[in-house]
């Protein structure tokens, strides 16, 4: 039986708890680039936004793709809670003091890609999807220089191919004919902001993050983090 809440302060506090918990659980939700399943390993994507407003296709309406930094939790359930870092906006971080604390938890700064495109595997149709991906990899380097290069990311078709495996795996990126990019007549992209990045407060975060992280879980099994955080590297 769960304990009585008495006083006014512990009153308030849980109707916070719970407003919150509403909150999270109605935020709008994107559908997120996944691959169907290990046999597949091409993808035909075509980019619903452009990378810099000075690109020929820039549409304000639809806003910019963008890298985010931030942080997850450790441990293998670390990548339910995945929030901004606030060292530079507020001055503090609870992550970035954990890692400064200790290196081989897990607690390092991520900077993660985040672009909504079309995405069609083999014959299927395109279907709206978010993808995000490490921001240090060869894959975004890769579509950096195609928006330096031709000006845009957003009227052609892109061929994505994924190689390796595990911590190995690496997305290829190739620019396809312009003539058989998705048409993308009326379709809407997802707001990032409302549905990709998430803002916790400082104040709040060891809450967010304990949620699903227990220190000492993880204290003595470095190796379990770093196979997580280099899985996560190659695939994300």
């Amino acid at each position: 039986m769960a304990e009585a809440i008495k006083g006014l302060a512990a009153i308030r506090k849980h109707q916070q708890e719970q407003k919150e918990k509403a909150e999270a659980m109605n935020r709008p939700k994107a559908d997120w680039f996944k691959w169907p399943d290990k046999h597949t390993n091409v993808a035909v994507v075509r980019f619903l936004q452009e990378l810099d407003e000075s690109a020929e296709g820039y549409q304000e309406k639809d806003g910019l793709g963008f890298i985010q930094v931030e942080h997850q939790a450790p441990g293998p359930d670390g990548y339910k809670r995945r929030a901004n870092c606030t060292l530079e906006t507020e001055g503090q971080c609870y992550a970035c003091e954990r890692h400064s604390q200790d290196r081989t938890l897990g607690w390092r700064q991520r900077q993660n890609l985040y672009i909504n495109a079309l995405v069609a595997f083999g014959t299927e149709k395109p279907v709206k999807v978010l993808i995000q991906r490490n921001a240090n990899s060869s894959f975004v380097q890769a579509l950096i220089e195609e928006a330096v290069d031709e000006g845009s990311i957003t009227n052609h078709n892109f061929k994505v191919t994924r190689v390796g495996e595990g911590t190995t795996t690496q997305w290829l990126l190739k620019r396809m004919s312009k003539d058989t990019a998705f048409d993308n007549t009326g379709v809407e992209v997802f707001d990032l902001d409302e549905t990709a990045v998430r803002k916790i407060d400082y104040d709040k975060q060891a809450e967010y993050y304990g949620a699903v992280y227990k220190e000492e879980s993880v204290m003595g099994s470095g190796s379990d983090s770093t196979r997580s955080e280099s899985s996560t590297d190659a695939e994300w």
